[in-house]
């Protein structure tokens, strides 16, 4: 990074935390004025390795062929953090200041929760009394494909994000000799239990910003769908039920669970005597880890399986910034500038972000950047375009210069 952004590192202040996370402070002209914060975070997920021989170039190789860039965290987030750095350097060079103060901070444990990274910084700014006017974070991103009926390109910006809680599950049942099974198992009991989860989802919510991105996005469609979201007091189980078809957007209207870990046996001729299991839910607002829980033991209904809520990485759905922030019209108004025929609506965040620490003390926090239709994030063949890199750039010098 030294080598790379030597300006950055020279003109601006940087502190290191838990060795591997860093803030840089750009000192502004007028220092009366409450600072902004941009985010990213330089971990990454790993990528597993009887996957590695499906990626079109190795994972780790940052192969750039024509207008893409490959490899693990070039969508989430090394993107973001480099496309700050950039921005950066190339403003110092022509001896820019900027009208307030900046920090920029940059995890390094993002995706396990922050713990170490993020949370250590927020608690650092609670400490300096330092409360941010507008955080900025990753998140929401510009897609063409999704809203197809829109016609145009549809920007999201999330002003929210879900809650986030693991939740186990445990079954215990003398096992024995694979020749002699009983009639269930510990391992049947527990199939049976992550079915029924399965079968059913938490109640439905309409949070704030899904309701604005309806209503921003019905003015561009069909009739029909102007007159459903009009009046959602008559259709609203109708909107509902067509947003369950669609996995990402099912994920906005409901609290999700799945199963991520099974764990059971330890030999092919031994019927284990325990079993677990470990679902993930990301909570809408309005929903809490305690209904998670309650809902996992009602569909259970089983006195043998043993529920159990995690707490070391708990986080509750997130408070909201509204749509009519100046914050959220600032970046609605720089984003226009760099998408021709841009649509700008707020959405909810259905993942997480280190952004969260910074809400009980900003007045307020979005999650974007303008990378356009992202392939791969967390998946095989992770990539973004040449071009999005240079526009998500030329986005962080506007919120730079932002008077």
């Amino acid at each position: 990074m030294e080598r790379t952004y030597p300006l950055m590192h020279a003109k601006l202040e940087k502190q290191s935390f838990n060795e591997f996370s860093y803030v840089f402070k750009w000192n502004g002209k007028d220092t009366s004025m409450a600072p902004y914060v941009l985010m990213a975070h330089l971990d990454v997920v790993p990528v597993e390795a009887i996957a590695e021989s499906k990626w079109t170039y190795p994972s780790f190789s940052g192969k750039i062929e024509k207008d893409t860039i490959w490899g693990r965290g070039a969508v989430d987030d090394k993107s973001s953090a480099i496309a700050i750095m950039e921005a950066t350097e190339q403003m110092l060079e022509n001896n820019f200041t900027p009208e307030r103060t900046f920090y920029f901070c940059f995890g390094h444990d993002e995706e396990i929760a922050g713990k170490r990274g993020a949370n250590i910084i927020s608690q650092w700014f609670k400490e300096k009394n330092i409360n941010p006017a507008f955080v900025l974070d990753e998140g929401g991103m510009i897609d063409t494909e999704k809203f197809k009926d829109v016609q145009r390109p549809v920007a999201v910006i999330a002003t929210g994000e879900k809650g986030f809680v693991n939740v186990d599950i445990s079954v215990a049942i003398p096992g024995g000799h694979s020749s002699q099974p009983e009639k269930e198992t510990a391992i049947d009991v527990l199939n049976k239990a992550i079915v029924r989860v399965r079968e059913k989802q938490m109640p439905p919510i309409i949070s704030p910003p899904v309701k604005s991105l309806l209503e921003k996005t019905a003015a561009e469609q069909s009739f029909v769908k102007k007159i459903a979201i009009a009046n959602m007091w008559l259709f609203k189980n109708l909107v509902i039920k067509g947003m369950e078809e669609n996995k990402q957007t099912n994920a906005m209207v409901h609290t999700t669970l799945v199963p991520t870990i099974v764990k059971a046996g330890i030999k092919d001729n031994v019927i284990p005597s325990i079993a677990n299991a470990t679902f993930n839910s990301r909570i809408l607002p309005g929903q809490t880890s305690d209904d998670v829980v309650n809902f996992v033991k009602n569909a259970i209904n089983d006195e043998r399986v043993t529920v159990k809520k995690q707490t070391i990485s708990l986080m509750e759905a997130s408070s909201s910034t509204p749509s009519n922030h100046p914050s959220f019209q600032m970046l609605e108004s720089i984003t226009q500038k760099i998408v021709p025929n841009v649509l700008v609506s707020p959405y909810l965040l259905i993942g997480a972000t280190d952004s969260r620490y910074f809400r009980p003390f900003s007045d307020a926090v979005l999650n974007f950047t303008p990378m356009q239709n992202a392939k791969g994030f967390h998946g095989i063949d992770e990539r973004i375009g040449v071009t999005d890199l240079s526009r998500m750039i030329s986005f962080y010098k506007l919120v730079l210069a932002e008077k």
